[in-house]
C-alpha cells in the first residue's frame, strides 16, 4: 500500500474553505435551459499531433549468430531477426519505404493493421510481390492500439518466414495512457530448422530429409525454437525491480504452437492480437498458449525477488533455445549453472524444469556409452534427419543396441515409458544401451517426435 500523506490542520481548514467557496459558485449560478447555447466542457489535455512515420525495411541475406558459436544464414529485414521494431502512435500516418535484396520476389504483409488493399503486399495484390532488386513504399493510417507485427507474405514465399522475414509492429496510444508499465519488453517466438538454407527457400536446393521422388522438399524439420532470433544464454533476460509493473508483448511469428510459462509469478492477460482484453474479463495465468500469427500481451507484477526462469512449457522446445529469466535487479541465482562445454549439449539446454545430470536408466539395462562416442559393437541403427533406421528392431536379451547420427540434426534416444534417455546426440555422435530383459519398447526422438521420428525395439 502506498504511503498516505496528512494535511496540517492550518491546510486542511484552507481546503475546507476552498470547497465551500467551489459549491457555492455551482448554487449561484444560471441553470442551463433548452434553447440556451451548449455550457463548454472543461479544456482536456490535448493530445499530440499526427505525424508522418517513415522507416525503411531492406530484405536482404544477412549472417546471424542464433547462440554464440552457432551462425547461420538468414534472410532479414534490415539485417537482423526479427526486424527492427517499427513503432508509432494511433493516427500517424506511415510510410514503409521496402527495398528487396534477395534473390526472389518478397513483399511485406501485416498482422492486426487494417490497413487498406494497396497497402498490403503479397500475390495477387497491388502492389503484389516486389521483384529482385525493387522497391515500393506502403502508406496506411496507423489504426488500433497494441501489438502488431509484420511478415513476408505467405503462398508463393512460405519458406521467407523460417528464415527471419519478421517483426513487431506497435502502436501506442496518441494521449499518453493513464498508467504506464514501469517496464516494457516485447518477445517475438520462432523456430528453426538448420538444414534449411537461403539456397532451399530460393528453389536452388533440397532440403536433406526431402524424399528423391519430391523435387523441392519444403516440410521443415524444427531444431531450435527462438526468442527474439536467439537462443540459449543469448536471449536477453526480463529484469525488474520490486514492486514495478511490467507488460510482456508476446508474438508468434511462428509456424508452431508455444506455451509460455513463468515461475514464481503469474499474470494477467491484458490484450490479445493487439486487443485489450475488456475490464473485468482478463484472466490471471501462470501459462499462456499462442497459436501461429497470434500476440497476447501480459502484466506482471514483480512481487517475488529472485532469478525465476521463463520459457515456452513444451519440454523439446524449451530444451532447444525457447527460455531466458526473470531476473530482479541484483539478485542471483541459488545454484550456479555449469554452460555446456560442447555445442551438442548446449543445443539441450535445461531438460524440463531440472538443472543436472539425467536420471540414471531403470533396470530394464544400462547405458554403455554416451553421446560422443565411438560407436560399440553390435546392433546399429542409424539416425537420419527425423528417422530411425530401421524403425522396428529385434534383438535378443541382453545385445546393445547403438544408435548413430548419420543426419544434420540434433537427435535424441528416449524411451517412451521414460526408463531411459540418451540426451543431445549431435551429428557424428552415437548412444548405446544394454536391454538386460525381453519386452517391447518404443523409443523416440524428443526433438523431432511431431516429424514422426518413432521407433520400437523387440527384446526377446
Amino acid at each position: 500500500m502506498g504511503a498516505v500523506r496528512r494535511l496540517g490542520s492550518s491546510r486542511a481548514f484552507s481546503v475546507v474553505l476552498c470547497v465551500l467557496a467551489a459549491l457555492a459558485g455551482v448554487a449561484t449560478a444560471a441553470p442551463w435551459r433548452p434553447g440556451d447555447a451548449p455550457q463548454a466542457a472543461a479544456p482536456a489535455a490535448a493530445a499530440p499531433a499526427a505525424a508522418v512515420r517513415e522507416f525503411e525495411l531492406t530484405a536482404q541475406e544477412a549472417d546471424w549468430e542464433l547462440f554464440p558459436g552457432a551462425s547461420v544464414k538468414a534472410w532479414t529485414y534490415n539485417g537482423t531477426v526479427p526486424g527492427p521494431e517499427l513503432r508509432v502512435a494511433e493516427g500517424d500516418l506511415v510510410r514503409v519505404a521496402f527495398t528487396n535484396r534477395l534473390p526472389v520476389p518478397s513483399a511485406v504483409q501485416w498482422e492486426g493493421l487494417d490497413v487498406p488493399e494497396s497497402a498490403d503486399g503479397g500475390p495477387g495484390r497491388s502492389p503484389g510481390m516486389v521483384p529482385p532488386g525493387g522497391r515500393v513504399v506502403y502508406e496506411f493510417t496507423a489504426t488500433g492500439v497494441g501489438t502488431r507485427a509484420y511478415h513476408s507474405p505467405q503462398g508463393d514465399a512460405e519458406l521467407q518466414g523460417p528464415l527471419g522475414l519478421y517483426g513487431p509492429f506497435i502502436v501506442d496510444p496518441r494521449a499518453p495512457e493513464p498508467a504506464a508499465y514501469d517496464r516494457e519488453y516485447t518477445y517475438t517466438l520462432s523456430e528453426w530448422d538448420l538444414s534449411l538454407t537461403p539456397a532451399v527457400a530460393a528453389d536452388a536446393a533440397r532440403l536433406p530429409a526431402g524424399r528423391p521422388d519430391v523435387p523441392l522438399s519444403r516440410q521443415l524439420d524444427y531444431d531450435l525454437f527462438l526468442l527474439n532470433g536467439k537462443a540459449h544464454e543469448a536471449i536477453p533476460p526480463i529484469v525488474v525491480r520490486q514492486g514495478e509493473r511490467v507488460r510482456l508483448r508476446l508474438i508468434n511469428a511462428g509456424n508452431l504452437i508455444h506455451t509460455m510459462h513463468s515461475h514464481g509469478h503469474s499474470f494477467r492477460i491484458v490484450a490479445t492480437d493487439g486487443n485489450p482484453v475488456p475490464p473485468g474479463l482478463a484472466l490471471t495465468k501462470d501459462s499462456v498458449t499462442l497459436r501461429p500469427s497470434e500476440r497476447v500481451d501480459v502484466e506482471l507484477h514483480a512481487t517475488n525477488p529472485g532469478v525465476w526462469m521463463f520459457h515456452c512449457h513444451m519440454e523439446h522446445h524449451m530444451a532447444n533455445g525457447m527460455m531466458t529469466t526473470l531476473r530482479y535487479e541484483g539478485a542471483l541465482p541459488i545454484a550456479a549453472v555449469t554452460a555446456p562445454a560442447a555445442p551438442a549439449a548446449a543445443l539441450a539446454g535445461h531438460q524440463g524444469h531440472q538443472i543436472g545430470p539425467a536420471p540414471a536408466p531403470a533396470a530394464i539395462g544400462a547405458a554403455t556409452a554416451t553421446p560422443g562416442s565411438a560407436a560399440a559393437p553390435g546392433t546399429q541403427v542409424v539416425m537420419t534427419d527425423n528417422r530411425y533406421q530401421p524403425g522396428r528392431l529385434t534383438v535378443r536379451a541382453g545385445s546393445s543396441v547403438t544408435w548413430v547420427n548419420r543426419g544434420t540434426n540434433v537427435h535424441t534416444v528416449s524411451a517412451q515409458d521414460a526408463s531411459f534417455d540418451s540426451g543431445p546426440i549431435g551429428p557424428g555422435e552415437s548412444f548405446t544401451f544394454t536391454f538386460s530383459r525381453p519386452g517391447e519398447f518404443p523409443i523416440l526422438c524428443r526433438q523431432h517426435l511431431l516429424n514422426g521420428m518413432t521407433g520400437v525395439v523387440v527384446v526377446q
